[in-house]
């Protein structure tokens, strides 16, 4: 699904240059849940948005679902964008103003379905969720995990094949993180390729494959067990 090869992200003003990725080689097949670790400010974000297409690399290659992709138009990235990749955040991203409904609809309002495939899908992904009874509730009046779970079916809802997850469990308790990083693992089992950023050595143990990311530099990789082994250990 993903190959990227010598990626190098630079930041650049008047008086200073930032390497924030630094000749970056990764390869993730298909079906894979890789997590990426690294201290903070080590470009584990910077790495994520560009592998999601939100951001160009400066230099090196990027070959997503086989095309070169690395000098595409915002207008191109966005369009592969959004057939392909859902992205789940540390801080939700919900939108306050509307419903967990609305909110779980949002991306297939813009994939252009129609509104009775839309609510076939969303009222899927609700019931999938566990979250049918809180459909017209506000992001406002959901706990931490209940938020977080909106967010993911807004993330998977249009099927998409990459699920890119930055922290989606930084701001919940370990009870609410375990029933997220459950969610990913069984998104995982259905087929979605699935990266995660963590400072979690335990929530990254939830993953196939770990990479270590250091001041911009991938230094290690380690196979962890499958997803299989960790949700029957669950």
């Amino acid at each position: 699904m993903i190959r990227i090869a010598d990626l190098k992200k630079v930041y650049r003003t008047d008086e200073v240059e930032t390497i924030a990725v630094a000749n970056a080689n990764l390869r993730v097949d298909v079906g894979e849940f890789v997590a990426i670790m690294g201290p903070s400010g080590s470009g584990k974000t910077t790495l994520l948005t560009i592998l999601g297409l939100l951001d160009s690399p400066t230099e090196g290659e990027y070959y997503f679902l086989g095309n070169d992709v690395s000098q595409y138009s915002e207008k191109q990235r966005t369009a592969l964008r959004r057939r392909n990749i859902g992205f789940v955040f540390q801080n939700f991203n919900l939108i306050n103003e509307m419903t967990v409904y609305e909110n779980i609809e949002l991306p297939l309002l813009y994939m252009g379905i129609g509104s009775s495939e839309r609510k076939a899908m969303v009222t899927e992904m609700l019931e999938k969720m566990r979250m049918t009874t809180r459909r017209n509730h506000l992001p406002q009046q959901l706990s931490g995990g209940q938020q977080q779970r909106v967010a993911v079916a807004r993330a998977v809802v249009g099927r998409q094949r990459l699920i890119l997850a930055d922290e989606p469990t930084g701001n919940l308790d370990s009870r609410n993180g375990d029933e997220v990083m459950n969610l990913l693992a069984q998104l995982n089992e259905g087929g979605a390729t699935i990266i995660i950023v963590t400072h979690s050595t335990e929530y990254a143990s939830w993953a196939n494959r770990t990479v270590q990311l250091y001041d911009g530099h991938l230094v290690n990789e380690n196979v962890t067990r499958g997803v299989e082994d960790v949700l029957e250990l669950r």
